[in-house]
């Protein structure tokens, strides 16, 4: 089978945008209950993630970079733990509703981007988030780029990816263990790992550090 291109993933995207509810960032197959209940926990992870990370940075968190927010289900958490956050997705539709989940957060910034564009580029965050994201990235060269990015501009990375599913992922996906992220992420080390059930699925949840100066 030909993989997709740039422009098929930015059109599939596009599609599940037109879903309903968190079934646009998450498995339609999955019930809406289930997924709202995933939601919960995967805030909850986050959240203490970010306060391991302030207390290993001996302050509260300055910066966060949210890498693929979709509609903006986790960007409040990060803006209740972070003092500004820089939030980027690639479609437009996905950007719209995470700005309305938003309205009123002055400290957090939106920007419409491919992760592989690395608009990130040149800045520095304390902690940088990205949750069944870099799955989507289907190539494997453009994955390492925006691995090596963060690695040079965050000092904390809060990852969350599937490490099994039962239901088998799409074209659109691509099951890799938190060890081949660590590879691409130089000079990481784990400070905490959990994990997250998903109707069947398994995803593992990691705060890694990364050797950035402090």
């Amino acid at each position: 089978m030909t993989p997709p291109t740039d422009e098929d993933v930015t059109r599939e995207w596009a599609r599940r945008a037109e879903r309903e509810g968190l079934a646009r960032v998450m498995r339609a197959s999955q019930p809406s209950r289930l997924n709202s209940q995933v939601t919960d926990a995967t805030r909850r992870i986050v959240a203490d993630y970010l306060r391991i990370a302030a207390a290993g940075l001996r302050r509260p968190v300055a910066s966060a970079l949210e890498v693929g927010c979709g509609v903006g289900r986790l960007t409040p958490t990060l803006a209740d733990h972070a003092r500004h956050v820089t939030a980027i997705d690639m479609t437009p539709r996905m950007l719209d509703s995470a700005k309305a989940a938003c309205a009123g957060l002055t400290h957090v910034d939106f920007a419409l981007a491919r992760a592989e564009e690395l608009p990130w580029r040149g800045s520095t965050f304390d902690v940088g988030v990205s949750v069944w994201v870099l799955m989507h990235l289907l190539d494997e060269e453009q994955l390492s780029r925006v691995c090596t990015s963060l690695a040079e501009s965050s000092r904390y990375v809060v990852l969350i990816e599937y490490e099994h599913a039962q239901i088998p992922v799409s074209r659109w996906s691509r099951l890799r263990a938190l060890d081949y992220y660590l590879s691409l992420l130089t000079g990481a080390y784990v400070v905490e790992e959990r994990y997250l059930d998903y109707g069947g699925d398994r995803s593992t949840a990691a705060l890694i550090r990364l050797p950035h100066p402090a």
